[in-house]
């Protein structure tokens, strides 16, 4: 004789469905800045200065005609433990003219307001204090650039000697002659998705460009954000500027957490281990049933 269980597998496919919503939840928990769209932002939310302005639902920090801006958190926002933090983001770079594509943008954390940075090759970041940025550049600038017109580096405190200093896919040149098009290319005219996570210790950076399998650009950097900014409370927000190379620069959607939760990482091992439980348990349940 075969002993029939009378426990609902309904009851544990609810359960597993449960454990994934607290899991998903969880994940939102530390959200502070949310923008699905930038329509009625400036003013109210951001501070919007130079030629950042919105268009529509974007925000576009530069117009192809050229001009240096920035777009931050009104009030600060205050961080997590160690300064910790995490963001997901898209931008796109098109309308390229002038000698090049140019200059780029920046995501920038800093402890005082004062907004806008140098024109130019200093991407709207230059010059900005007790600050610390990831830099999405497109122009090459020499040495203190890499040699390389396609960039993404970390600065601080308003210099722009990135290190880490990484290519995007492995491609260092982006300009009219050598094609900046091109997949790999910030300034391609793509969609790009980008995720950093800060956890009081190490940063790490991931990209994708449109529908490219996404990128680790910068793993376990280590930085001291706190000391850095000198506070644990930031205005958050991005920068660009052009010079004799333009671009139209545009921030599509944003959102920023004062915990891990946004950032490249995985589920924490607790969470799946209780989700994969569940899953056997009743996968064993199913079976027993059967017999």
């Amino acid at each position: 004789m075969h002993i029939q269980t009378r426990i609902s597998t309904r009851g544990i496919a609810a359960g597993c469905l449960s454990l994934l919503a607290l899991a998903a939840g969880s994940a939102q928990a530390g959200v502070v800045l949310s923008y699905p769209s930038f329509a009625g932002a400036c003013g109210t939310t951001l501070t919007c200065v130079g030629s950042a302005a919105e268009a529509g639902t974007q925000l576009n920090l530069t117009p192809a005609s050229g001009g240096a801006g920035a777009g931050y958190s009104t009030t600060p926002i205050t961080l997590g433990a160690g300064a910790t933090f995490s963001t997901t983001f898209q931008f796109q770079i098109s309308r390229a003219s002038g000698i090049a594509p140019a200059d780029g943008l920046t995501f920038v954390v800093a402890a005082g307001s004062s907004g806008l940075g140098g024109a130019g090759g200093g991407l709207g970041y230059f010059g900005v204090p007790n600050s610390m940025a990831v830099e999405f550049d497109t122009f090459n600038n020499g040495a203190v650039d890499g040699n390389t017109s396609n960039h993404v580096g970390v600065d601080t405190n308003g210099g722009l000697a990135s290190a880490p200093l990484v290519n995007p896919y492995g491609v260092t040149t982006c300009d009219f002659s050598s094609g900046y098009l091109k997949p790999g290319c910030l300034s391609n005219g793509n969609i790009w998705t980008v995720t950093i996570g800060y956890d009081g210790f190490d940063l790490d950076v991931t990209v994708q460009d449109g529908s490219a399998a996404p990128q680790a650009l910068i793993s376990n950097f280590a930085i001291n954000l706190s000391t850095v900014l000198g506070t644990n409370t930031a205005f958050v927000g991005f920068t660009s500027a052009t010079g004799a190379g333009l671009a139209q620069h545009t921030i599509l959607n944003w959102k920023l957490a004062n915990d891990t939760s946004l950032g490249p990482t995985v589920p924490e091992p607790a969470t799946l281990g209780l989700v994969a439980l569940s899953l056997l348990g009743l996968a064993a349940l199913r079976r027993t049933r059967r017999l």
